[in-house]
């Protein structure tokens, strides 16, 4: 009897205490026109209504559900990633919206060099009211090729339209699971991916013909906490990098100053973000940063991550 093919793409959405707003996501995911994907769903809520939204969705043999006692997203998804069957792994959020040629594109991707081992492509905000607030997006018109560490800088990316291929990730060891969302450090954990990847010489793409549309709404008010989050995290991961001997992202910090110095910060905040607040949160962070042990073999924090998980 001939064994059948595992699938080639893995989609990992890692959710926690988002109720049934996963429901949008995983509709869109499986309603995609490709063969051979496989969606794995890594719950770390402290409740059951995740578990209760996405449960009529588990007779499709495409869908798999972990309840886990993992914290953060890069947590999730690794852990997402380790009990994954495909050779490309995708990741999108739980409140996000996918085309149904999102797959499709996304593999195609991973054809333009058979050396890129990381992809990223557009996040879009949703409709929303301007006035009470924002969206956070990121977006590109035009595909651009990272080669190496010297163009990090024209790369950017989100996790919430991210392309990985298995062997990359199982070769860098995976997110840091004390960057991202939900993380002491809560962010940065894809880009912190990608500069390892690029100083080992993986190619990072990114496309726009890969996109994703993004329905987290936050308020004006909500917007300076997450914008705090996401400095400190890039200070605390830049950090990292300066303690492994990694000299060459000082050259990413001084393409980074030039920003905060002349433009907008790469992800969409809806209006520009004070400078003073965002180098303050950074600083922070990069303090921080220095004070945690790392790993400089693997280039990662050091420390124990919880990888327990109940199977349902």
């Amino acid at each position: 009897m001939t064994a059948q093919p595992g699938p080639v793409v893995t989609v990992v959405i890692s959710t926690r205490n988002r109720g049934d707003r996963i429901v949008t996501a995983l509709r869109s995911v499986l309603a995609n026109d490709t063969q051979g994907f496989e969606v794995i769903i890594v719950d770390q809520s402290s409740d059951s209504v995740t578990e209760e939204s996405v449960r009529p969705f588990l007779d499709d043999s495409r869908v798999r559900y972990e309840r886990s006692q993992t914290m953060g997203i890069s947590g999730g998804q690794n852990l997402g990633c380790r009990l994954s069957r495909g050779r490309i792994i995708a990741t999108t959020d739980d409140d996000c919206e996918v085309p149904p040629n999102w797959i499709a594109n996304l593999v195609a991707t991973f054809d333009v060099d058979r050396r890129v081992g990381m992809v990223f492509g557009n996040v879009v905000a949703g409709p929303h009211d301007h006035e009470a607030g924002f969206i956070p997006a990121y977006t590109r018109r035009e595909p651009c090729l990272a080669r190496g560490i010297k163009e990090k800088h024209r790369v950017e990316g989100i996790s919430a339209c991210m392309g990985v291929r298995r062997d990359a990730w199982e070769a860098l060891g995976g997110l840091d699971g004390m960057l991202g969302a939900g993380a002491r450090f809560p962010a940065a954990g894809e880009t912190d991916l990608a500069i390892r990847g690029l100083l080992a010489g993986y190619f990072v793409y990114e496309s726009p013909d890969v996109y994703v549309t993004h329905h987290g709404f936050r308020t004006w008010e909500e917007g300076r906490l997450l914008i705090g989050g996401y400095m400190r995290g890039l200070g605390a991961m830049l950090a990292k990098h300066v303690r492994c001997g990694h000299w060459s992202v000082l050259q990413v910090m001084c393409q980074l100053a030039g920003r905060w110095a002349f433009s907008r910060p790469v992800v969409d905040f809806g209006r520009r973000p004070p400078r003073i607040h965002r180098l303050a949160c950074f600083m922070s962070g990069f303090v921080s940063g220095l004070s945690i042990p790392v790993d400089r073999a693997s280039g990662l924090f050091a420390g124990t991550e919880i990888t327990d998980h109940q199977e349902t």
